[in-house]
């Protein structure tokens, strides 16, 4: 096994080792992916195939003691040990029932607190909830806010007992009455802390947007028009309060639903807490992110400088070796997890449909080895050749294994069965197709979809999902990568503020640790560029993180070392959209805005985004909010206070509180509550960088 940084070291046992009886660790990181190995590869002895288990546990060990791939964190932490519950995303239905059904309202509540006890995180739709001032048995119903508060409120009741914070996704659709309110239910940061909200958009929404149509808001307890709104109206109150700090996201649902593997068994109504897995109802997943700057090789392109400063290319056969055995890894996770105690539905639905995760991490990473900047043209195009290679193998291996396992016991009526007539149609899965063609050559191996389907068709496939792209805060520290997920690098250089060692040097409560990218200083010094060139170029890159605006920085390097806050919007959408056409569920990701950006140019996202078939979106406005993201020295010396983001207050129309002028803040309110090191936002989620800990907690 690698050496890990002290960091990694510290995060990964912090998390993930098992605890003795006073709670303290007993695992070191070998230890850890041991037990993962073993307990998952039991599996194996249940189906007996031509591979002995004592040889896949090693493979596994070895696949993951090199980083290949990481599992998600609740698989780490609990594989044989605590309550063994594998999963870190599920969706429970909400009727319009107070409780006395298995789906009522506070059945459902009492099924969540289960969940996030074991460590996992819930979304919900309020959908079906009749809407404020409906009638009820005797008065008026509150709304479907209201009971999001209810909800909230219990979740940081049970949260007070420390351990995991697990946070929730509440969706509600644009067609629901209450919409109004929900839009603007978290416009005072600190209300509804324990949510994450979206709208749920229909394409009928979108159209009725452009074309500058009314729309319709309906009662779901009896179906009848509630109200008529001009729906561009409806669309300017999402944006302005996606503006003003990020909440509430957008989520596409006839796009999700175009995509439905399974649509003969329900029609999806809301994700995961961050967005990247609809799920149907008591649905669960459980996911491994592919570490793809473990599978770049050395290339020999030649002797001159540029040439040697990238030195690498895609090992697109160690890659496909990974997918693989990432395939059959998860598969054995979904016989080897312990179903959340007393919600026996969720084992049922994890078995009927087999949902798996094959997710990436340090795409960021890989770009900067190989020289491609993250949002170029250049990148979209290698971002549509990793995924579609990725998915193409993910499926082949599932395809494999329901050779050998047999196919998901849900597949009869779904997209996968070619035998059974649904309406006019049998067996809609159609191999998917990039945004554009594709017009530079990565030496990908081809993918013989027409070969692929013919086996589909014969034999099935294993799990009704094999793709996602997860959020990654806690698996890529250990991984030590400097790109999240899908997202592009932060900051070549920034602040990181921790009590630890503060005391020891005399400096007060606070210790600040200046932290530059590896990759970006490996490349200055492979350049040639003496040691007093580097010095000075990091210590203006200190200031901003990016090291676009440094003479000093070569253009060559210039070109590629590029971070977020260098890339437009409309690069951005584009990089998503690249991946989501070869994802088969959907994506975290976050459209990060300059600080400057106006509600128009969100409002041009989003239509964007809806024209080319993602499935949610995140929008993020720097400085927009009070827990934001990690400082470079150039905000830290402006000081901690700024003017108010946006031009006019906000106020909540209805009668539980009034939203006030948000204003970014001192550090000591936008700490991590865990270890008081600064909070970076990234795939929807605000994680500390030193600890890990995340206000979502589901990696």
């Amino acid at each position: 096994m690698r050496t890990l940084s002290e960091n990694a070291r510290r995060v990964m046992v912090g998390r993930y080792s098992a605890r003795d009886e006073d709670n303290q660790p007993t695992e070191e990181p070998r230890d850890i992916l041991e037990r993962a190995a073993r307990v998952v590869s039991q599996t194996e002895y249940k189906y007996r195939n031509s591979i002995k288990p004592r040889d896949i546990e090693e493979k596994f060990f070895d696949l993951l003691t090199s980083f290949r791939f990481v599992p998600n964190g609740r698989t780490l932490a609990n594989a044989g040990v605590g309550s063994k519950q594998l999963a870190n995303c599920f969706v429970l239905p909400i009727d319009d029932e107070m409780g006395k059904t298995n789906d009522g309202i506070f059945s459902i509540l009492r099924k969540a607190v289960l969940v996030l006890k074991s460590g996992g995180g819930v979304g919900f739709s309020f959908g079906r909830l009749r809407p404020k001032g409906d009638a009820v048995t005797r008065g008026k119903a509150t709304g479907a806010v209201s009971f999001m508060k209810v909800f909230d409120t219990a979740f940081w009741v049970i949260g007070q007992g420390g351990g995991r914070r697990s946070a929730c996704m509440a969706v509600l659709p644009v067609w629901h009455p209450d919409i109004r309110e929900f839009i603007h239910c978290k416009e005072q940061e600190g209300v509804i802390q324990h949510f994450n909200i979206s709208v749920g958009i229909t394409d009928a929404f979108m159209q009725a947007v452009e074309d500058d149509a009314p729309f319709d808001l309906i009662n779901p307890r009896n179906n009848k028009v509630w109200e008529t709104v001009r729906a561009r109206d409806l669309f300017d109150e999402i944006v302005t309060f996606a503006h003003h700090n990020g909440e509430p996201g957008v989520l596409f649902l006839d796009a999700a639903n175009r995509e439905n593997q399974v649509p003969h068994q329900y029609t999806l109504e809301t994700t995961n807490p961050c967005g990247e897995q609809w799920l149907g109802p008591y649905e669960n997943c459980c996911m491994a992110s592919v570490n793809l700057l473990e599978h770049v090789k050395e290339n020999n392109r030649g002797d001159s400088r540029v040439a040697k400063l990238f030195a690498y290319e895609i090992d697109w056969g160690r890659l496909q070796e990974t997918v693989e055995w990432t395939v059959r890894w998860l598969d054995d996770v979904v016989d080897s997890n312990h179903y959340v105690s007393g919600v026996p539905e969720f084992e049922e639905a994890a078995y009927r449909n087999r949902r798996i995760g094959v997710s990436i991490m340090g795409l960021a990473d890989m770009m900067y080895r190989i020289g491609v900047p993250y949002g170029s043209d250049e990148a979209i195009d290698l971002t549509g050749q990793l995924m579609e290679f990725i998915r193409f193998h993910a499926m082949k291996m599932s395809v494999q294994l329901a050779r050998e396992r047999e196919p998901f016991p849900g597949i009869v009526g779904s997209r996968y069965d070619f035998n059974t007539l649904i309406g006019d149609v049998i067996g809609s899965f159609s191999p998917p197709r990039p945004q554009r063609p594709y017009s530079h050559d990565f030496g990908r191996p081809p993918v013989a979809w027409d070969e692929l389907m013919v086996d589909l068709k014969q034999y099935g496939i294993r799990n009704s999902y094999q793709t996602t792209i997860q959020p990654t805060g806690a698996i890529a520290i250990i991984a030590d990568l400097e790109g999240y997920g899908c997202e592009p690098v932060f900051a070549l250089s920034y602040v990181l503020r921790t009590r630890e060692g503060a005391e020891e040097k005399g400096e007060g409560d606070w210790n600040e640790l200046y932290y530059s990218s590896r990759l970006f200083s490996e490349a200055l010094e492979l350049y040639g560029l003496s040691e007093q060139e580097r010095r000075i170029i990091l210590e203006q890159v200190a200031m901003t993180g990016s090291c676009q605006g440094v003479e000093l920085v070569p253009e060559e390097i210039r070109k590629v070392f590029v971070v977020s806050s260098d890339i437009s919007v409309e690069q951005h959408v584009m990089m998503q959209a690249a991946l989501q056409n070869f994802i088969d569920n959907a994506i975290s990701k976050t459209i990060n805005f300059p600080a400057d950006a106006t509600p128009d140019e969100v409002r041009k996202a989003y239509f964007d985004g809806w024209k080319r078939g993602l499935k949610g979106m995140t929008v993020y406005v720097t400085g927009s909010r009070k827990t934001v993201v990690l400082e470079t020295r150039e905000t830290q010396d402006r000081g901690h206070k700024a003017e108010p983001h946006g031009d006019e207050p906000f106020a909540v129309k209805n009668d539980d509180y009034v939203g006030i002028h948000l204003t970014r803040v001192g550090p000591e309110e936008s700490d991590c509550s865990q270890c008081g090191a600064r909070m970076v936002v990234a795939e929807g989620c605000a994680t500390c960088p030193r600890c890990a800990f995340t206000l979502c907690a589901v990696v």
